[in-house]
């Protein structure tokens, strides 16, 4: 039986470090990640995509460029899997394969197709209002200390 801890209690910024302020934050984190989730589930649904596919697009749609092997890894697939998700993807015109002009030109890197663009343009357009929403309860200040926290937690 999960612990019974109040998510919206004030907040003591004396008390950030605590093991009870960390627990708070992390339920905090999977609780918002859900919210957006089911969001993109639910546009993920009306664009008849699998998770796997909104997976790929969205990864795609924000980090273009990246190598068909950094892609599968980052997303932690297998190998068959993702070469049919890939194919799939390709065949229904949503991505492009190209050869990599940085390095190997026998790499692929991934980009979205004009479809792709269009289609995640959409999916984006939600996850982008559901997290306005909040950013604007939150405030000026929270959304700069949020940034800071996520992307040190990337890193």
């Amino acid at each position: 039986m999960a612990p019974d801890v109040n998510l919206n209690r004030p907040f003591d910024p004396r008390l950030f470090l605590m093991d009870q302020e960390l627990d708070r934050g992390v339920g905090l984190l999977l609780a918002g990640s859900a919210e957006l989730i089911k969001t993109a589930d639910e546009a993920r649904h009306k664009a008849g995509l699998s998770k796997p596919e909104l997976q790929i697009l969205m990864a795609v749609r924000y980090h273009p460029g990246q190598t068909v092997g950094d892609l599968r890894d980052a997303l932690g697939m297998t190998v068959p899997t993702f070469a049919r998700l890939i194919g799939d993807l390709d065949q229904r015109g949503l991505i492009e394969r190209e050869r990599d002009a940085q390095g190997d030109k026998r790499r692929r890197t991934l980009v979205l197709s004009d479809a792709g663009t269009t289609l995640t343009t959409q999916i984006a357009i939600m996850l982008r209002e559901r997290l306005r929403i909040a950013y604007r309860a939150a405030g000026p200040d929270a959304v700069e200390g949020a940034r800071k926290v996520l992307d040190a937690l990337i890193k």
